[in-house]
């Protein structure tokens, strides 16, 4: 009985030993499948780079040698000179290509984005002023910044008026916009929805219909009638405010396995939402004729506007370009003035 209870668990032993020995080499197997894969992977990655940094270098190479060939031609330099120019310029691309691979390579070895300032020369031996900043490429990059134009027509809402009774000019009329915003995806795994928020100047320029100009009496601002034939007035407000947005629309997504990363190119985007801010400047410009002379006139004071500036503003659009149109909650001028809402309309640049 003992004897066929050890020879049970002798073939026990063996069966198990041999099903995690079969596991093991599946294991062995698959891993250096996923290695050849990948190493398979990295080849044809530096074969391409390869081949963009060589036409980059090639293009630049053109570009020299077009130049040299320019000043031979305008007698700046001899023909042997010349030539020592090019050979140096196509050592010089050479080494370029030379170091922007190992570059590559050693990225791809250690995970760190290489940045540099500084030169790279070669010619016989290696002259290096780089300076390397090495820091880790980061995967998900969740955070885009752009640059803001904005600029159309601009006018105000008038309380018991309508646009086409305004006491300004619709096409004299116009707004500037210049600012820095950022977009932050809210959701982890797409980008349909971002967060949008910023900081910018915002011009509002005024013309009056008419022979007339701004005139602050005490608490009321008031348009009166000019004494001489004016060739132009408007007034500008400067505001500074923060803009924050929701941004809807699809994206691009670029995946490898160094780095995953979204961008709006070419693709539909509305954005909802408003900002609010101050009014740093206000200036009043005249330009008339007196005694025969052109007088050009810039009056800086307050009108009576609101320091405080708060509003609501949308735009709709493709790629960078967006019809874009904001407007003022907050009135132009304070109480007891009439009420009045600076609105704007006009196109939008994102640039990033």
């Amino acid at each position: 009985m003992k004897t066929s209870t050890l020879y049970l668990c002798l073939v026990f032993l063996c069966i198990t030993f041999s099903a995690n020995a079969q596991q093991k080499d599946g294991k062995i197997t698959k891993r250096q499948d996923s290695t050849a894969i990948k190493k398979e992977q990295d080849k044809e990655y530096l074969e391409k780079r390869l081949l963009i940094i060589t036409a980059q270098e090639k293009a630049v190479l053109r570009i020299e040698v077009s130049k040299i060939n320019e000043k031979l031609e305008k007698g700046e330099i001899t023909k042997e000179e010349a030539e020592r120019e090019k050979k140096r310029a196509a050592i010089l691309a050479a080494a370029n290509i030379e170091y922007r691979m190992a570059k590559t390579k050693r990225e791809m070895l250690t995970d760190y984005y290489i940045q540099e300032g500084g030169s790279f020369i070669r010619f016989g031996e290696i002259f290096d002023t780089r300076k390397i900043k090495k820091r880790p490429l980061k995967y998900d990059k969740r955070t885009y910044s752009d640059i803001v134009f904005a600029l159309g027509l601009n006018n105000a809402i008038q309380d018991g008026k309508s646009l086409n009774d305004s006491d300004y000019k619709v096409g004299g009329s116009r707004f500037f916009e210049l600012g820095i915003t950022w977009r932050t995806r809210v959701f982890k795994n797409h980008n349909f929805v971002r967060f949008k928020y910023g900081l910018s100047l915002q011009y509002n320029n005024l013309k009056p219909t008419g022979n007339r100009t701004f005139v602050d009496n005490g608490d009321v601002t008031s348009l009166e009638e000019f004494p001489n034939d004016l060739r132009r007035s408007k007034i500008r407000m400067t505001n500074l405010v923060v803009p924050i947005y929701f941004e809807f629309g699809p994206s691009n997504k670029k995946q490898t396995d160094y780095y995953v990363r979204y961008n709006t190119r070419e693709k539909f985007k509305i954005g909802i939402g408003g900002y609010a801010g101050f009014n740093l400047a206000v200036k009043q410009k005249l330009r008339y004729k007196e005694n025969g002379d052109r007088v050009d006139q810039e009056i800086r004071r307050n009108y009576n506007t609101n320091n405080f500036i708060y509003g609501i503003a949308g735009y709709i659009g493709w790629d960078d370009l967006s019809l874009y149109c904001k407007y003022d909650l907050s009135p132009i001028f304070k109480s007891p003035n009439a009420k009045q809402r600076n609105i704007s309309l006009g196109v939008r640049l994102d640039v990033f």
